[in-house]
């Protein structure tokens, strides 16, 4: 009797030391999780933009705006061309337009550098007189971090926000300053809101589906009102350690959403990633 006491009070110890791994849990089925711009913001750019600044002559100062649509593709660059209007003070010309650059994320900083080129013919009357003309500019963005602020880029913590030329044939040439308070608005929709949505498999290794959806503008057929959102579809793969109690899932872009790639690490039972690391859009995520 004593001696099968003894081996029960041994197997006990063992017993205790083995339920954490008996109870270690993989997250299965649905899983989701989101942030916004208060949290961890992401940010498709892709929309229509309003860009006003000034030109300096010869003492003067000329307001110069002029409206772009900006693509942002999924590996984070920028780009653009057709079209657009051009206003220079009172004058109104037409101009075929570029646009090229790329975005990234440092820190907590998202930001946008990207150069536009404007060319208007000889068909357009600037002062009375028949006149072709170009604008070269070259931007620095960042986001604003104010999350009390309606969305919009804003100059850079260090820097010039936006610097160029502009040349008027047969009149002369301007510099571009940003002039006071420059800002460009974000379209309605682009907000940095961002969620990953899974259905996770878990057997002999993690398996499933998922899809990264960011909050985005309207599209061109809906109405400017209607936010509209970038679904990015991915597959997953993962393990499970059930001597540390976590979980590592993969998600990689399926042929439509390359090169986007999330990784994330869930703690034992936990539904929300204790550690996100990963690429999309161009913006390097790690959270």
């Amino acid at each position: 009797m004593i001696s099968a006491m003894k081996n029960r009070l041994l197997f006990l110890p063992a017993l205790l030391l083995s339920l954490p791994l008996a109870l270690a849990q993989a997250p299965s089925g649905p899983v989701s999780f989101a942030f916004d711009r208060n949290s961890f913001p992401l940010w498709n750019f892709t929309g229509a933009y309003q860009f006003s600044q000034q030109m300096v002559g010869i003492g003067s100062v000329t307001p110069l705006s002029f409206q772009v649509f900006i693509t942002h593709d999924l590996t984070g660059r920028l780009s653009g061309s057709g079209t657009t209007i051009v206003t220079f003070g009172d004058e109104v010309a037409a101009a075929n337009y570029s646009l090229n650059g790329a975005v990234s994320l440092s820190g907590n900083a998202t930001r946008a550098t990207f150069t536009v080129a404007l060319a208007g013919s000889g068909l357009n009357i600037i002062a009375g007189q028949p006149h072709s003309f170009s604008v070269s500019l070259t931007y620095n963005l960042r986001v604003d971090p104010d999350p009390a602020n309606s969305p919009a880029w804003i100059a850079p913590a260090r820097g010039t926000p936006v610097r160029g030329s502009v040349r008027v044939s047969g009149l002369g040439d301007a510099k571009v300053i940003p002039g006071d308070g420059f800002t460009v608005a974000l379209p309605a929709g682009v907000d940095g809101a961002w969620s990953v949505n899974m259905d996770i498999l878990p057997l002999n290794r993690l398996g499933g589906t998922a899809t990264i959806v960011v909050d985005s503008s309207a599209a061109p057929d809906r109405a400017a009102y209607e936010p509209g959102t970038l679904t990015l579809d991915a597959n997953i793969v993962g393990t499970f350690k059930p001597t540390l109690a976590l979980s590592k899932v993969l998600l990689s872009g399926l042929p439509d959403s390359r090169p986007v790639s999330l990784e994330l690490v869930f703690a034992n039972g936990d539904t929300q990633p204790g550690r996100i690391a990963g690429r999309i859009l161009g913006q390097t995520v790690s959270y």
